[in-house]
């Protein structure tokens, strides 16, 4: 009778040693995404809604420029005087 090959066993690999990785601070591996918003239209006849939306971002005079945290907050203010605004990423 014809002989069957049997699959080749497989060795077990070689442990690398340990390698200790250097310590990393959380703090300055986490940046947090920012917008820049800049006041491009005037708030004058605007509703009190949108005055103190502006207001809330750090907006009072055309021109303003603020730096802000990239979220579901700002992301929200942003839409509701999106016509008055210029976003860019920071």
């Amino acid at each position: 009778m014809a002989e069957t090959k049997k699959p080749a066993e497989k060795k077990p690999a070689a442990k690398k040693p340990a390698v200790k990785k250097p310590a990393v601070k959380k703090a300055a591996v986490k940046k947090a995404a920012s917008l820049t918003i800049k006041l491009t239209r005037s708030l004058s006849g605007r509703s009190e809604k949108q005055i103190a939306t502006a207001h809330s971002l750090g907006l009072k005079k055309i021109g303003d420029v603020t730096v802000q945290p990239d979220n579901a907050q700002t992301n929200g203010k942003i839409a509701k005087i999106s016509h008055l605004v210029l976003v860019t990423n920071a």
